[in-house]
Order: structure tokens, then sequence, then C-alpha cells
């Protein structure tokens, strides 16, 4: 990489940005970035105020209120194509590199695509939404055996479960449970819940998800069904093992942290490791992995595939944040469609995109859908909860 491309701020930006996402830069960039920050005091101020949480707060409520991919094409063709920028004095560069990396940070700031199919082609008008849809929030059912039904109070995050009944965590009772054995908790599309299970452990059940677990584990095994997605804490017990059991697979531990991602459909299911250590085993033939922390064993069309991954990115959702790095337009709009509670309609073939980045789980829908008008996909929303996608 040439010097004069080195200190470009579109370059030094993008790099700040992957590195507060948390993506792991090439040898080029760290090599880059790194002899940025030596050069100056001030480069590193710069790379500071680049990480404070109030700028980034400060350039997220910005950015929200812009056409973002029309101010980045006029930033890079006004403000950063002019050579002489390079004369100014690196303190006089500042909003530059701010602005760089803000908008390029789509993990904090906004939602952009990498890839997508006719990147040649101007942008479609932006249309207002009339219709608009708010994050998920705290939405849940609990279903006893014996068929009772709650649901679960909006205001509350959480439950848990002792000898008695089902509590919230303010110590409010939801239900007794003397005479019940096992417990479903389903979070529907545009809802989530956390909850503590009789050993301890902790559970963050995401939107469009269901748990079923005992009242009162076995004496040498404790054992939870999982469609959906969940984030367990499991407490540690060394003569009985937990073990979650999906559509296709069984997850057995003593005491560790882990997420499964086994949603009903086409999508893989995915266990990430963050504590401890994992047994994966996939039901038909079988075969089974151990997983190290770091690491995430995909389960795809009956086979089971193991890779290191970068677990902050992997699970985003725990932070608040989707994060739809490499992802196609469709595995994107299952995700919306989960958070959103939104019917996902394609008047004409799936547009081929991919990807980069992701946003804050708190935004409207609109929010997040208005860049795709930026690549030719025109989308509107309807009061019967749809969501419409068409291409150009």
């Amino acid at each position: 990489m040439h010097d004069k491309e080195e200190n470009n701020p579109i370059t030094i930006g993008n790099i700040i940005a992957k590195r507060i996402q948390g993506v792991q830069l090439s040898s080029t960039e760290e090599e880059t970035i790194q002899k940025w920050l030596a050069e100056s005091p001030e480069n590193r101020k710069i790379y500071q105020k680049c990480n404070d949480k109030e700028e980034q707060a400060a350039s997220h409520a910005y950015l929200s209120s812009i056409d973002v991919p029309e101010a980045f094409a006029r930033f890079k063709r006004n403000s950063l194509a002019d050579k002489s920028i390079k004369k100014t004095s690196t303190t006089q560069r500042l909003p530059a590199y701010l602005l760089a990396a803000s908008i390029l940070l789509a993990g904090m700031f906004g939602l952009y695509t990498l890839y997508f199919e006719h990147p040649e082609e101007a942008p479609m008008e932006k249309t207002a939404a009339s219709v608009d849809y708010g994050p998920a929030g705290n939405k849940a059912t609990v279903t006893l055996s014996d068929g009772r039904v709650f649901n679960l109070d909006e205001v509350q995050n959480e439950i848990y479960i002792d000898e008695d009944g089902v509590n919230y965590g303010d110590g409010s009772i939801v239900a007794e449970t003397k005479s019940v054995a096992s417990i479903a908790i389903t979070t529907p599309r545009g809802g989530l819940y956390n909850l503590t299970l009789p050993d301890g452990t902790r559970v963050k059940l995401n939107a469009g998800s269901t748990l079923n677990y005992p009242t009162k584990f076995q004496e040498h095994s404790r054992e939870v069904q999982l469609t959906g997605e969940a984030y367990f804490e499991v407490a540690k017990q060394n003569e009985r093992p937990f073990t979650v059991s999906t559509s296709d697979q069984i997850i057995t531990v003593l005491g560790t942290h882990f997420n499964v991602a086994a949603y009903e459909g086409p999508s893989p299911t995915k266990t990430t490791l963050t504590e401890g250590k994992v047994h994966v085993k996939e039901t038909i033939n079988q075969t089974a992995l151990i997983l190290e922390p770091g690491q995430q064993v995909v389960l795809h069309e009956g086979r089971l595939s193991k890779r290191a991954v970068n677990v902050d990115q992997e699970l985003a959702w725990l932070q608040g944040k989707f994060n739809f790095d490499g992802k196609s337009l469709q595995e994107v709009m299952d995700d919306l469609s989960r958070w959103y509670n939104v019917d996902v309609v394609y008047e004409n073939e799936v547009p081929d995109i991919h990807f980069f980045g992701g946003t804050f789980r708190s935004s409207k829908l609109s929010t997040i859908l208005s860049i795709l008008e930026s690549n030719a996909i025109h989308y509107r929303m309807t009061e019967d909860h749809k969501l419409i996608i068409s291409g150009k």
C-alpha cells in the first residue's frame, strides 16, 4: 500500500471501523494502523476519539437523520478527493477521519452493502415509510405441563424457577408449579426474555424461540430442548451433565457458556462456544465434535463442521446488535422478520445481495431498510405486518 493511500482518511477510517467491530485485520491493515498510530500523538488522539462512546452516539444520531450512502459518496467525492487535505495539520483532519470511521462503522452506526448485483446503477428514489415497526421487547409466554398458560409481564425481563414456582426477577410470583412436571417458555417474533433454570443455569432466549425444561432436573442429568436461539451460562455440576437437544443435534456440557442458533428452516444450526468445552453430536449419523472457546460448530444438511469465529460478532444479539457480515438478503430478512415480527414477501426473484456490517437492534425497521433503496432494492411495509421486497 502506498503512503498516500495509507494516510487517506477513508483507508484509516475503514481500518478503525473494522477494529472497533472486532473484525480481524489483514497483516497489511494491521501494519498500516500501527504505523499511523506511531506517527504522532495527534493520531492517537484521533483514534481515541473514534472509540469514544459519546462520539459514537452523536455520530449515530447524525447518521440516522441522513441518506448515508449519498453522504458517504459525496464525502469521498468532495472532501477526501482533495489532495490538499494532506497539507493540513493532523488536528484539522480530525473530522474527516472521524466521519470516515463513523460512516464505515456499520456495526455501530448503520447498515450498508458491500456486494450487490448491479453496483453501477443509480439509487432509486427514497420512499418515506408510512408504516413502521419497532424492535423486539420483553415478550414471552409460559406454558405449564398441566395446560396453564401465562403471558409474561413486558416490564419485567426475567423469570426464575425454584421448588415452589415460576417467579419474576424481582421476586413476584408468576405461577405455582408444585404439581407441574415441565415448563415451556416461548418468545414470539418481536420478543425476548431471560430465565434462570432450577439448577442456576442462566438462559437468554432470542426472538421466535422456545425452551422446554423440567421443573426439577433428574438426579444424574439436566436436559432441555430448544427451538430457535439461546445463550446458556451453565451452572457447573461435575456429576450431572447439562444437555441441550435441538431437532438435529445434542449438545452436552458440565459447566460452560455457549450459544445455540437452531431455527426451523433451511438455515444451518450453529453452536458457538465462549467458555469451557462442549460436545456436539449430530443425531442422524451420530457424528460428533468437541468445541473449544472461540470455535463454532455448523450443522448443515446432516454434516458437522468446525471453525474459528469472532465470538463478539457471532453473538452480537447479546449486545443489542445485528451482525449481517457475509449474509445474503434472505438471511438478513429472516433475522429482521423474527426481530420486528413481520412476514417478508418477495415480489420478484430474491436479489443477490450480501451484507457487510450490521446495526443496532434498537433501531426502527425503516431505518435499517432504507439502505436497500441505495442498491436498487425497493420495499414497502403494510399495516398487517408484511414487509414486501421488490427489485429495481
